[in-house]
């Protein structure tokens, strides 16, 4: 069963008396533990007032989840069964797709489509909240893609017309010279492509400087309903002067949501600041605002939750987390940051440090794949092993067969394995087998990965039809090898008679015709007659 997170938190009188940390976090998490899980199911549509997300029933909701990387760097971390466990297992009520908008619109613009698709589905069906993050980063000022970021949230926001559980980021982190009256119109232009379809849906907009700046939002903001404010921080870079930021857009009744943030440096990487993540997020707590953690992925940075080399894409367990990813687990389950414990840093052995060295010099697939090689062989090595059983069953390996037939004779009398003719028909009978079973072996491992690792499905059908075309032209030559060699082995020697040497015919030269022309023949025989023969008996 899907479990979402909600606190509901009353409204602070304005001149109340300021509370420490630890009692705000005391008082609000004893609220959120007794709350039921919030799902779009029982939820339904969220709405805006204030500076507060409210449910259908008006009730303040505070969304707790995590973002993933960029959807076509971690593909395999979108899918159905991981969410279901992040849904189960930490309680978490919001995933956050980030989609890279400079690799949709100059790169696989289908296979971002797919992978967005198949992770707000996977959303619906585990009754998740979800947001669409049109992450544009690189690009750094939203109107740079506007005619593709128009086209794309008409496309998704017409697919799932009126569907609750989405709520749409139509800029991240807006950068370099973007200014907000660009982002403004920017978002003018298309929160009415997205109303056009969702008209009650919710949609976060993007501010100044990262996602930092929200003053000139506070001073200028948009009129329209159901519409928020996007604020990043990273916890060991961003302290009170940041925090000031967000309260003073707060206190002006500007509504905010993290959409992403993070206990690393703002690079996503560098040091872990524990303090100070537990300050921010008591802070939001507090406040009642929602948030999403970055990020869910295995990228060898300090702000991944997943380990270079976890083993599984479809749960995770302690031994699959990194620091950061234990620690975010808490925090979304809703332990108060100030008692969640700091985690041991990991020492990583000579063999984690060297899978972390193959991921970074081949990829996760790559990786994926050497790792997997033990399996793969071990596979090859039993199919092998009973197909040999088999032969043993059968009473076949009693014959004397024969084959390789140059190599048999070279290895047996340089190394003296066989000094008789029985004694080399024996060798020869081994060296086959082994021979055929160790190329059996490597076949099946080359076939293993030609099937797990070598189809091109991210190119589309006519690539992948392609591609297994080959592969079956490649398993019949296996087959094929595998018959041929079984004819060779069925070879045996077939006795010839004895004769002795007064039986053979006095004949010099024997010359064979078929059907030459006789002027040919007798230029042969001329030939013959005046050769100059090296036995001269002869």
């Amino acid at each position: 069963m899907l479990l979402t997170l909600i606190s509901v938190f009353p409204a602070a009188p304005a001149c109340a008396a300021p509370q420490t940390a630890a009692q705000a976090t005391s008082a609000v998490l004893q609220e959120d533990v007794s709350a039921p899980r919030p799902r779009p199911s029982v939820n339904g549509q969220l709405h805006v007032e204030g500076t507060r997300l409210l449910d259908q029933n008006g009730s303040p909701v505070l969304l707790r989840g995590v973002s993933t990387h960029g959807l076509t760097w971690f593909p395999e971390y979108v899918n159905e069964p991981l969410f279901r466990d992040l849904s189960e297992n930490w309680d978490l009520s919001v995933i956050r797709l980030a989609m890279y908008s400079q690799n949709y619109c100059e790169g696989n613009q289908e296979e971002n489509l797919r992978l967005l698709r198949k992770g707000i589905d996977a959303a619906i069906a585990l009754d998740l909240y979800v947001i669409v993050d049109w992450h544009i980063l690189e690009d750094y000022d939203p109107n740079i893609h506007k005619d593709e970021a128009l086209a794309f949230f008409d496309l998704i926001s017409r697919e799932y017309a009126g569907v609750p559980n989405i709520l749409y980021e139509i800029c991240n982190e807006p950068n370099g010279p973007a200014s907000w009256s660009g982002i403004k119109s920017y978002a003018e232009n298309v929160i009415p492509v997205i109303r056009s379809h969702s008209p009650e849906a919710v949609i976060i907009t993007g501010t100044p400087d990262y996602d930092r700046n929200l003053i000139p939002a506070m001073q200028d903001p948009l009129k329209e309903n159901n519409v928020m404010y996007a604020f990043h921080f990273y916890a060991a870079s961003h302290k009170n002067d940041l925090r000031s930021v967000l309260k003073a857009a707060l206190d002006a009744g500007l509504p905010v949501f993290v959409t992403e943030s993070g206990i690393s440096e703002e690079n996503g990487s560098g040091n872990v600041d524990y303090a100070s993540a537990a300050e921010w997020y008591t802070y939001l707590q507090e406040k009642g605002i929602s948030f999403t953690v970055w990020s869910l992925s295995d990228k060898v940075e300090s702000s991944a939750m997943i380990l270079p080399y976890a083993e599984s894409e479809f749960s995770l367990s302690d031994k699959d987390l990194t620091e950061t990813g234990l620690w975010v687990r808490e925090l979304i389950r809703g332990t108060s940051p100030w008692a969640i414990p700091v985690p041991p840093p990991r020492r990583d052995s000579f063999l984690d440090s060297f899978m972390t060295a193959m991921i970074n010099a081949l990829g996760r697939r790559g990786f994926t794949a050497v790792r997997d090689w033990s399996r793969i062989a071990a596979a090859s090595l039993c199919i092998t092993a009973e197909a040999v059983l088999l032969v043993l069953a059968a009473g076949r390996i009693s014959r004397k067969h024969h084959t390789y037939d140059d190599l048999y004779h070279l290895t047996a009398n340089k190394y003296g394995f066989a000094r008789n003719k029985a004694a080399l028909a024996g060798t020869k009978q081994i060296l086959g087998r082994t021979v055929l079973a160790l190329s059996t072996v490597f076949t099946l491992i080359y076939l293993h990965w030609r099937v797990l690792w070598s189809v091109p499905t991210e190119y589309g059908w006519v690539a992948v039809a392609g591609n297994l075309v080959l592969l079956a032209v490649e398993i019949l030559g296996f087959i094929e090898s595998l018959v041929h060699y079984e004819s060779m082995m069925g070879l045996k020697d077939h006795p010839l008679p004895s004769i002795p040497d007064e039986a053979f015919p006095e004949v010099d030269i024997f010359i064979a015709t078929y059907n030459e022309p006789a002027d040919l023949l007798r230029r042969t025989v001329n030939g013959c007659i005046h050769l100059d023969y090296p036995d001269k008996e002869k």
